[in-house]
Protein backbone atom coordinates (compact mmCIF):
# COMPACT_ATOMS: atom_id res chain seq x y z
CA UNK A 1 0.00 0.00 0.00
CA UNK A 2 1.31 3.39 -0.97
CA UNK A 3 1.84 5.88 1.84
CA UNK A 4 2.19 3.44 4.70
CA UNK A 5 5.60 3.28 6.36
CA UNK A 6 5.72 -0.32 7.54
CA UNK A 7 8.94 0.04 9.54
CA UNK A 8 7.02 2.31 11.95
CA UNK A 9 4.13 -0.14 12.44
CA UNK A 10 3.99 -3.19 14.71
CA UNK A 11 5.28 -6.28 12.88
CA UNK A 12 2.03 -8.12 13.61
CA UNK A 13 -1.39 -6.89 14.65
CA UNK A 14 -4.62 -5.56 13.19
CA UNK A 15 -5.29 -3.36 10.20
CA UNK A 16 -8.20 -0.92 10.19
CA UNK A 17 -8.22 0.94 6.87
CA UNK A 18 -10.74 3.26 5.26
CA UNK A 19 -10.74 3.36 1.48
CA UNK A 20 -12.89 5.45 -0.89
CA UNK A 21 -15.78 2.98 -0.72
CA UNK A 22 -14.67 0.20 1.63
CA UNK A 23 -13.55 -0.55 5.16
CA UNK A 24 -10.99 -3.28 5.83
CA UNK A 25 -10.50 -4.75 9.29
CA UNK A 26 -8.19 -7.76 9.33
CA UNK A 27 -5.22 -9.31 11.13
CA UNK A 28 -1.94 -8.57 9.37
CA UNK A 29 1.76 -9.30 9.42
CA UNK A 30 4.70 -7.54 7.82
CA UNK A 31 6.68 -10.01 5.72
CA UNK A 32 9.67 -9.04 3.54
CA UNK A 33 8.66 -5.39 3.67
CA UNK A 34 5.07 -6.10 2.55
CA UNK A 35 1.83 -5.80 4.44
CA UNK A 36 0.10 -9.19 4.33
CA UNK A 37 -3.58 -9.56 5.22
CA UNK A 38 -6.51 -11.59 3.92
CA UNK A 39 -7.85 -9.05 1.38
CA UNK A 40 -4.40 -7.78 0.37
CA UNK A 41 -4.66 -8.48 -3.35
CA UNK A 42 -7.97 -6.62 -3.66
CA UNK A 43 -6.52 -3.44 -2.12
CA UNK A 44 -2.85 -3.64 -3.14
CA UNK A 45 -3.06 -0.82 -5.71
CA UNK A 46 -5.32 1.41 -3.61
CA UNK A 47 -4.28 4.06 -1.11
CA UNK A 48 -6.34 4.23 2.08
CA UNK A 49 -7.80 7.54 3.23
CA UNK A 50 -6.98 6.54 6.80
CA UNK A 51 -5.10 3.54 8.11
CA UNK A 52 -4.51 2.20 11.62
CA UNK A 53 -2.00 -0.61 12.20
CA UNK A 54 -2.04 -1.61 15.85
CA UNK A 55 -1.37 -4.24 18.47
CA UNK A 56 -1.67 -4.20 22.26
CA UNK A 57 1.10 -1.63 22.80
CA UNK A 58 1.53 0.49 19.64
CA UNK A 59 -0.57 2.14 16.97
CA UNK A 60 0.75 3.51 13.70
CA UNK A 61 -1.75 5.83 12.02
CA UNK A 62 -1.61 7.33 8.54
CA UNK A 63 -4.17 9.89 7.39
CA UNK A 64 -4.20 11.08 3.81
CA UNK A 65 -5.06 14.79 3.53
CA UNK A 66 -6.13 15.08 -0.09
CA UNK A 67 -6.91 18.80 0.08
CA UNK A 68 -3.33 19.53 1.15
CA UNK A 69 -1.75 16.79 -0.95
CA UNK A 70 0.11 15.27 2.00
CA UNK A 71 -0.31 12.75 4.75
CA UNK A 72 -0.03 12.72 8.52
CA UNK A 73 1.70 9.87 10.32
CA UNK A 74 1.32 9.32 14.05
CA UNK A 75 2.87 6.68 16.30
CA UNK A 76 1.22 6.24 19.69
CA UNK A 77 2.57 3.90 22.37
CA UNK A 78 1.47 2.49 25.68
CA UNK A 79 4.80 3.62 27.10
CA UNK A 80 3.86 7.29 26.48
CA UNK A 81 0.65 6.78 28.48
CA UNK A 82 2.61 5.47 31.46
CA UNK A 83 4.16 8.93 31.87
CA UNK A 84 0.81 10.75 31.64
CA UNK A 85 -1.32 11.71 34.62
CA UNK A 86 -3.89 8.92 35.11
CA UNK A 87 -6.77 11.42 35.23
CA UNK A 88 -5.93 12.49 31.64
CA UNK A 89 -6.46 8.98 30.28
CA UNK A 90 -9.83 7.38 29.66
CA UNK A 91 -10.02 3.81 28.37
CA UNK A 92 -13.16 2.40 26.82
CA UNK A 93 -14.02 -0.84 25.09
CA UNK A 94 -15.81 -0.80 21.76
CA UNK A 95 -17.73 -3.74 20.39
CA UNK A 96 -16.69 -4.84 16.92
CA UNK A 97 -19.56 -5.27 14.45
CA UNK A 98 -20.70 -8.88 14.14
CA UNK A 99 -19.68 -9.06 10.48
CA UNK A 100 -16.04 -8.54 11.56
CA UNK A 101 -16.03 -10.14 15.01
CA UNK A 102 -17.27 -13.36 13.41
CA UNK A 103 -14.18 -13.63 11.21
CA UNK A 104 -11.33 -15.82 12.37
CA UNK A 105 -8.54 -13.97 14.11
CA UNK A 106 -10.47 -10.77 14.87
CA UNK A 107 -11.28 -9.62 18.40
CA UNK A 108 -14.84 -9.03 19.60
CA UNK A 109 -13.79 -5.79 21.30
CA UNK A 110 -11.24 -3.05 20.76
CA UNK A 111 -9.83 -0.69 23.36
CA UNK A 112 -9.72 3.02 22.71
CA UNK A 113 -7.40 4.93 25.02
CA UNK A 114 -8.39 8.60 24.95
CA UNK A 115 -5.64 11.07 25.81
CA UNK A 116 -6.77 14.39 27.23
CA UNK A 117 -4.90 17.58 28.06
CA UNK A 118 -5.63 20.95 29.65
CA UNK A 119 -5.34 24.04 27.48
CA UNK A 120 -3.79 27.26 28.72
CA UNK A 121 -7.37 28.30 29.64
CA UNK A 122 -7.76 25.17 31.81
CA UNK A 123 -10.20 23.58 29.42
CA UNK A 124 -10.03 19.81 29.16
CA UNK A 125 -9.74 18.72 25.51
CA UNK A 126 -9.14 15.43 23.71
CA UNK A 127 -5.56 15.52 22.45
CA UNK A 128 -5.44 12.13 20.74
CA UNK A 129 -6.50 8.51 21.05
CA UNK A 130 -4.90 5.10 20.56
CA UNK A 131 -6.60 1.94 19.34
CA UNK A 132 -5.46 -1.31 20.95
CA UNK A 133 -6.57 -4.93 21.01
Amino acid sequence: MIGICLDKAPAKGYLLAYFQDALVFAPYTVENGRLVFSECEAYEEMTPKECHLFDKNTEYRMILREARGDQVEVILTRQEEETMAPDLLYEEEMLVKDEYAGKAGLPERLKVINRYMYTENDTLVLKNYRIAC
